[in-house]
This record gives C-alpha cells, structure tokens and sequence, in this order.
C-alpha cells in the first residue's frame, strides 16, 4: 500500500515525535547525527576552493567599492581593453570584497560558508520524514553536492535558489519579485530561478484544473501574477531588459568555447559517475510514488517539481549539478514520505536505550574540535584551497616582464588581482573577448602555432605554467626563462631585454 505523502505545507516539527521527552536532558541519538551533519557540512564548507574566476570578481569588487559605479567596459584586458562588458555579478562581487576587506581569504571563507549553512539549514527545513532518514538523504545527495562548492557568485544562487522554493511552498508569493531583482544583480543563476518559478506557475495552474479548490484558485492566480513581476524584476539591472539575451547568448558561447564547467557529466569520471547514480536513483524513486505525489500537498509538489526542472540543465552541463541536488534532497524526502524509514531488515530492531547526555557531549564535542580544526586546515591545506596560486617570485617576474604579456584563458584572473598594474592577455570573465578570439587562444594552448597571434599583439612575454606545449614552442624558438619553478615559467622573446 502507498504511503501518502505529507498533507501539510512545510513542516515547522517533526512528523513524528523523535526524542520527545528527551528536552532538557541532552539530546536523542538522532538529533545528535543531524547536528553531526550540519557540523561536517560547515566545516566542509569553510574549505571551498578559490578559483581563477574568484580572484577577477574581487577585483571587480574593490573597483565597485572605489570607483561607485558597476563596471560597463574592459580595462583589464589590453587585448579588448573598452570594449563592453556587461558585470551582471555587481552585487555578489561587492559583497564578496567586503568579506575580503574584513577578514583576507579567511573572510571570504568564512562568508561563503555562512551561506552554505543557511542553504543546508533550508533544505532540511523542506525536507520531511524521520531525522534519521533526512539525515540520510542529505548524506548523499548534499555530499555529491559539496564537490563543487568553491568561492564563486555562484554559492549566492545556491542560497537563494532554496529559498525560493521555501516561498513557493509556504505561499509567500509577494516576497518572491523582490528575490529577483537581488538575485539577477548577483548572478546569472536567476535563470535558473526562472525556470522553477515557470514550473512552479504551471504546476500551480494544474493543480487547480486538477482538484478545483478555491486555495489551489487563489495559487494559479497569485503565480501568474508574480511570474511576470519577477521578470520586470530581473531586468532592474544595469542590462536592463538586456540581461536576458546577454544570459543566453553567454552561455551559448561559452559552451561553444568549450569550458570545462560546461562539459556535461561523464560518468567515467568521479563527479559524473556520482551525479547520475543520484539522479537515476531520483529519477526512479519519483516514477514509484507519483501516484503518492499526485494525492500530496502543494509543498510536496513545488519541491519536486522545482528538483525535476532543473534535472536537465544538470544533464548538460558539470556547472548545473549542484543547484540540481541541492533541490532533490528535499524532494527525495517528500518523494519517500513523511513515514518513511531506511531499515536493513524487514523486522524493525527492538528500541535500544538511548544516552540523551552522552548525545549532547559528543556534539559540543565535535563543534569545539571543529573550531581549531579548521584554521589548523587552512594552514596545512594552502594548496588546495589555492589563496596563493601564484609564489611571489613568479609575481616580480611577470611585473618585470616588458609588456605585452600573454597568458592563458585560467590564469588571467590570477593576475587581475595579484598584478593589477598589468592587463592581462585574456581572463575567465570571457564576454568581453569575440568568441574567434577565445577560440584561438584555446587552439594555441593545445600546440597550435601561437606565432600569428603573439605577431598581432606584439607580444614579448609569455607567462605559463611550467609544462605547457606554448612554452615547450617558444622555448624552442629561443625564448629565454626569466624565471622557471615547479608551477609557473615566465618567458621573454628573444631581444626583449
């Protein structure tokens, strides 16, 4: 027999009275393994990597910071330097410097794993069913999610991608315009946002086809009235209206650039393999019970439906996974049921005896060996969480360098930051660059002939990585190493000085 899903909107308790009595006491084991989680995730969280992309967006913000005004025209390239660029991060990349203003790398940490958390908090909140099966489902889905969480606008959009769907199920409709005018000023997500705000209005509308309410009446209406809203909302930008051509337009080149987090999931690899045995998984579980779904509530259905829509832009592309998980952990739950308990055996065990203190004494242990723990890893972790990816001595070399300075596509947000007096070659923000350009850049990086282009712009320096094909070309042209380590190599032309 079917288990019905949860009748009610957005749990504000559990469905079930888990640990009851156990107040005051300490903790039951299941509210120790949940907080256990939460403690694991906020500690993941505070090592998010930083990218070549985090390090242009701070730069980005200060000049929001110093200058008062969002950027309009590249003057960090030399290659386009005026031509336009249309900063539609503004928002999150002033934020971002603020919490590199007040705290370095540590700061911007530290921000980056606030939002994360209060992500996690909501998706627990949208979630139904035993702790421990909650606790479960988070486990994996939230996990695999986790792989790409690094210091980016992109962790923003996470944030308020939940949060839309929270306003979704609880009804707060005229809350939801506002959302998208912040969220289409910190970042290209919104689209995303569009398309469960799309999903929802027209689950909404057929849900009332369906069963003929006045509550599911008034729903239809307050969605198809937010819905066009939320568009005039997006569009309160420095882009205008034009921020939905430029968001279509910049993803097509950039698929036809061919970056990486573009890619679609291969599951011959680690991140791929993971993404779609989750999302069969999902995809199968949604097939059983959507008889249950069918009978469920209006929080039952945005969250599933929110988690369906955005199953194939996570099929397309590496970038879309994480947005894609984090909205089918809810869903997955509401999918189970709200009675639904992951056991070994068909035979339930008998209860064993519970130590609600010695609960409540591991999690405060654990949230007190987390508090060292992580400044001791952001020590021990350099590498990794890559605040310093470029040594100083490689620094001087590239200011020494005669300009002009040739660099690839990854690197260029290296030296936006870290040598803002040199413009760079070419950088991540890619749309001020004319996709030929992007793409023969990329050919050079993958042993064409670079002679054509360094002619072009006169370049007489070249900073790469120590093994790269460019520089195993110039060196054999007689190039000559101004500076070589284990990771970068700065080469002059031959009479350069």
């Amino acid at each position: 027999m079917a288990i019905p899903i949860a009748p009610t909107a957005v749990p504000t308790a559990q469905t079930a009275p888990e640990g009851a009595g156990s107040a005051g006491r300490g903790l039951a084991f299941d509210q120790m393994a949940v907080g256990l989680l939460f403690v694991a995730f906020a500690v993941v969280a505070t090592f998010s990597p930083a990218q070549n992309d985090t390090f242009w967006h701070l730069r980005a913000g200060a000049d929001i910071w110093r200058t008062g005004h969002v950027p309009r025209i590249d003057t960090y390239s030399y290659t386009e330097l005026g031509a336009a660029w249309p900063d539609h991060e503004w928002l999150s990349q002033a934020l971002m410097y603020v919490a590199y203003h007040l705290g370095g790398m540590r700061g911007l940490e530290i921000g980056a794993s606030a939002l994360i958390v209060a992500t996690v908090a909501i998706v627990y909140r949208l979630m139904v069913g035993p702790r421990l099966t909650r606790f479960v489902v988070m486990a994996v889905g939230l996990t695999v999610s986790s792989c790409v969480w690094s210091l980016r606008p992109q962790i923003f959009s996470l944030l308020l991608l939940v949060v839309l769907v929270w306003l979704l199920a609880r009804g707060r409709f005229l809350l939801v315009p506002p959302l998208f005018l912040f969220w289409a000023n910190a970042h290209g997500g919104v689209v995303l946002g569009g398309v469960v705000l799309v999903a929802a209005t027209a689950a909404a509308i057929w849900r009332w086809r369906r069963l003929r309410t006045a509550a599911d009446r008034r729903r239809a209406v307050a969605l198809a009235v937010a819905l066009p809203l939320s568009g005039l909302a997006t569009a309160a930008t420095p882009l205008g209206f034009g921020i939905f051509r430029f968001v279509v337009v910049s993803t097509a080149r950039s698929v036809a650039a061919q970056i990486s987090e573009w890619y679609a999931p291969r599951p011959d690899t680690v991140l791929g393999a993971a993404f779609w045995v989750v999302a069969v998984a999902f995809l199968v579980i949604a097939l059983a019970r959507w008889r249950a779904l069918l009978a469920g509530s209006w929080a039952d259905w945005v969250v599933v439906v929110a988690s369906l829509a955005l199953l194939p832009f996570a099929a397309r592309s590496l970038r879309n996974i994480g947005p894609f998980l984090t909205l089918a952990t809810p869903a997955a739950s509401r999918l189970l049921g709200p009675e639904f308990r992951f056991r070994l055996s068909r035979h339930p065990r008998p209860p064993s005896p519970d130590h609600p203190r010695v609960n409540l004494i591991l999690l405060v242990g654990a949230c007190l060996a987390a508090i060292p723990m992580v400044p001791i890893g952001w020590r021990a972790g350099s590498e990794y969480l890559g605040w310093h990816p470029i040594g100083d001595r490689a620094l001087q070399a590239v200011r020494a360098c005669p300009a002009p300075i040739y660099n690839r596509y990854n690197e260029g947000g290296f030296l936006i930051w870290f040598v803002p007096e040199k413009p760079v070659f070419i950088d991540g923000r890619q749309d001020p660059y004319p996709l030929s350009f992007v793409q023969e850049v990329r050919s050079v990086d993958h042993g064409g002939s670079y002679r054509s282009l360094f002619d072009r712009y006169g370049v007489r320096c070249a900073f790469l990585p120590a093994k790269s094909t460019t520089g195993d070309q110039l060196r054999g042209d007689g190039w000559q190493a101004r500076f070589v380590d284990k990771d970068w190599a700065v080469l002059v032309a031959p009479g350069a000085g």
